[in-house]
């Protein structure tokens, strides 16, 4: 099963549909009322948020040691 990758990671695991998380973040009330000007904003706040997340997740991940290769030296 994939992981849900959206707001709505509790224990509510249902899919997110990007036309409802626009409607949410705009407090919008039906798909009826998107304009280009709200897709555009929302695309260009979900890349300056997925610009910072890198060095974010990179920060909070464990190194953990790759398993050798079978033809590696011990």
């Amino acid at each position: 099963m994939e992981p849900n990758s959206g707001p709505d990671t509790g224990s509510n695991h249902r899919r997110v549909s990007v036309v409802q998380l626009i409607c949410r973040a705009y407090g919008l009330s039906d798909a009826s009322e998107i304009t280009m000007e709200h897709i555009h904003r929302f695309v260009a706040e979900r890349r300056r948020a997925e610009e910072r997340m890198p060095p974010l997740r990179d920060r909070f991940r464990p190194g953990i040691p790759r398993p050798r290769a079978s033809g590696d030296a011990a």
